[in-house]
């Protein structure tokens, strides 16, 4: 490739780099509260409850008992969980890998991936970007 033809393809790089971080934040919106990697834990506990949270941040959130108290843990939207036929009962024994929510009082996760027995649910990629970013439900 000669000096003239790289001038050329300039423009169109550089545009490329501009725009590019503008579609992964529009990927990204609406899609809950922001997922900090460098928060990340994981805890285990019981789920004690289930609760299916309407309104902007609609979602399933499983009440999980650690061994050092309760936890607030949100899941995924409700109808996403469906399609993907993953489901959590009462009782069930659980890992949880996520990061603490933001701007709360209470202990609260986002989570990344679930495990269940020998089942794991992933739900976050390891930057914390939904699985269901892009997902339209009955799509």
């Amino acid at each position: 490739m000669n000096s003239r033809s790289l001038w050329r393809r300039l423009p169109a790089v550089a545009l490329a780099a501009l725009i590019a971080p503008g579609i992964w934040a529009q990927k990204t919106k609406d899609t809950g509260p922001k997922y900090d990697p460098t928060k990340e834990i994981t805890v285990k506990g019981t789920v004690e409850e289930i609760r299916e949270v309407p309104g902007q941040w609609e979602g399933t959130h499983l009440v999980v008992k650690t061994s050092t108290g309760t936890v607030l843990v949100h899941v995924a939207p409700n109808g996403f969980l469906k399609e993907m036929d993953t489901a959590f009962k009462t009782g069930d024994v659980i890992e949880v890998k996520g990061a603490k929510a933001p701007n709360t009082t209470e202990e609260e996760i986002l989570a990344r991936e679930i495990t269940v027995g020998n089942n794991t649910v992933v739900l976050r990629d390891d930057k914390g970007i939904p699985v269901w970013a892009d997902w339209k439900p009955g799509k």
